[in-house]
Order: structure tokens, then sequence, then C-alpha cells
């Protein structure tokens, strides 16, 4: 992902940034072929203080063929993104462009076995129940143990570790027009652009600066 020092957020920020989403596509090369899936993803620390990510693919998807042998991948979390035209700048003079934040995190592949996929999916599980379900105490648990079982015959888990990070949260940084920007999205009713509205007056980007 191509990106500039002050396009970038600190890693802290990227970690919140993925675990909120929990959601991007994860991509690879196989057999002369690049895959892609979307899929749900759990970013976090194993005992050693690493973070990894943990996934699944249906058994069925071509890309679980490549997981055997560990190769390199990317996982793309995107945010809120909107066209940006050039009048929402309070001029006609500027290039229309396109505002958007975005994770890349790559890494290298392993397979998991059964027993970790399971621990995989259950903790992936758990936290996003608790977080749409206030005081939810579902659990895997609470499917009959043939569904549950044949749920789990039919993904491969996998984890994607020894990672690098990337963000590109573009806020139309070290431009001019960030109030008229700012106004215009905030009066859209789209949840993207009133996201995008508050981030562009206060960019979490590393080296932001001012931009009025």
């Amino acid at each position: 992902m191509y990106t500039r020092e002050h396009f970038s957020v600190p890693l802290p920020l990227m970690c919140d940034f993925v675990q909120e989403k929990s959601f991007g596509v994860l991509a690879t090369f196989h057999d002369g072929r690049i895959h892609t899936s979307p899929l749900p993803l759990d970013l976090r620390e194993a005992e050693d203080g690493e973070l990894f990510v943990a996934g699944h693919v249906a058994r069925a998807n071509n890309m679980a063929e490549a997981f055997a042998g560990g190769p390199p991948a990317t996982v793309t979390v995107l945010g809120p993104d909107t066209y940006v035209p050039a009048e929402w700048f309070g001029t006609r003079s500027r290039i229309p462009t396109w505002l958007y934040c975005a994770v890349e995190i790559s890494g290298r592949l392993e397979i998991s076995d059964a027993t970790r996929t399971r621990e995989d999916v259950v903790v992936l599980i758990d936290r996003l129940q608790k977080r749409a379900v206030a005081g939810s105490t579902w659990t895997l648990g609470e499917i009959p143990e043939n569904l549950a079982e044949g749920y789990l015959r039919n993904i491969v888990g996998f984890r994607l570790l020894d990672l690098e990070f990337k963000s590109c949260f573009r806020l139309n940084q070290r431009k001019g027009g960030t109030d008229s920007l700012a106004g215009a999205l905030a009066d859209s009713d789209e949840t993207d652009r009133l996201e995008l509205a508050r981030l562009v007056l206060q960019p979490p980007t590393t080296t932001a600066a001012p931009n009025a």
C-alpha cells in the first residue's frame, strides 16, 4: 500500500482500528494466482507479546490450499471513505479527490490445527458478541454439538505472523479548505462522511499539521 509519513497513524491506533473493524480482505499468492477473501479477523497478542492475526476461510475456498506452504500474505482493513468534489473545499479550482482510512498488515501465513482453529473462533465470537449485545452470555456451546463440529470441520483456520503494519489515513492533511470540507461532510446523512467530518479536523496521523 502506498502511503506517506503524514498519512500514517501510530501502531496503537492501527491496532485499535483493526480490532474495531474486525473485518478485512486477505490476499496471498498460490499456484500462479492471486487469491483474495473478505473475512472476519482477530488481531491480538500471543503469550510472548507478539501480535498476530487469527482468521479462517471455508475449506472449499481455493485460498485454503495456499496455507500449508506458509506463504506471505496481506490483510487490508478499510474504514470510512468518500469522494470529495472540488466545491466542498470552498473553491472550484481544486482537483476532486478521495478521502479514506486503511490499515495494511503483512506477514507469514501459518495453518492452524483443529484445536487452535476452534480456540480462535471461540475467542473472536466471544469478543464480538459482547460488543454487539450488551451483557451477552451466548457461546458456541449453545449450538448442538453436531452442528458446531460440522461447521468447524468445514473451515480452515490460520494465523498471520511476523507482522508489518502500514496505514494511510488520507484526510486532507497539509491542504487548505479543511473547515469548508468538514462542513460539507457534516451536512451529509451518510455515516462515513460524518465520521470523516470529525477526522479531517483532527487527523490522528503522527505528523498532522494545521491545514485549515
